[in-house]
């Protein structure tokens, strides 16, 4: 409730971007676009530290091929939005809706999308990585062939969701409200120290993109 509190504004303290191309310079300033409507922005190849796009209305808006880092997404609209190709590294997700949105081939690795929609989304090849998803609904979302490793889906609605060719790692599908049917077929397996090796480059590639992000954005 506090952070509900917290967040709400009047409609005269809404910062409210007047052109795409100022709504793209107030997002990578990390201006508070809580509550503002960027709906059917075209906002694609935006890299982005710390983005607070609260109760944010972006519904139809294009975020593809971006890179954000740590968004700030609580309860922001994203229906029908495209985000192809785009990457999510943390941010919280919360609540939100990416409800009919087109998201194939994008990555969500970190983020807390506890309670968030992405019911009839399209999630072809896409990833969720060390990622909450308590709660989350993904009723008939397309997940063909999707990576899904090191998720808690507690609660998590699979209704009718396809994940043909899905492969998943360390995800508990009993403690889902409603499991994929059939369950997804695990990665091939591979020893502990394997996988550490994996994720420890994993790591290294994505500090690297964070450090080049900084770097760009000093400059």
């Amino acid at each position: 409730m506090s952070q509900e509190i917290k967040i709400e504004k009047k409609a005269s303290e809404v910062i409210q971007p007047e052109s795409q191309e100022d709504a793209r310079q107030a997002i990578s300033s990390k201006k508070d676009l809580s509550g503002a409507v960027l709906s059917g922005m075209k906002l694609d190849n935006l890299n982005a530290v710390g983005a607070i796009l609260r109760k944010t209305d972006l519904s139809g808006a294009d975020l593809s091929k971006g890179l954000l880092v740590n968004p700030n997404f609580y309860r922001a609209s994203l229906l029908g939005a495209s985000m192809q190709n785009t990457v999510l590294l943390g941010g919280d997700l919360v609540r939100s809706s990416f409800k009919q949105s087109n998201l194939p081939n994008s990555a969500f690795i970190g983020v807390d999308a506890e309670n968030a929609s992405f019911e009839q989304a399209n999630l072809r090849n896409a990833g969720f990585v060390g990622a909450n998803l308590q709660g989350t609904n993904f009723s008939n979302a397309n997940l063909k062939g999707s990576r899904l490793a090191n998720l808690d889906v507690t609660d998590a609605d699979f209704t009718g969701a396809d994940l043909t060719g899905a492969r998943t790692y360390n995800v508990d599908w009993t403690q889902a409200k409603v499991p994929p049917s059939p369950i997804p077929e695990p990665f091939v397996k591979l020893r502990t120290w394997v996988w550490s090796v994996l994720l420890g480059g994993l790591l290294g590639i994505i500090t690297l993109l964070i450090y080049a992000l900084i770097r760009k954005k000093k400059k």
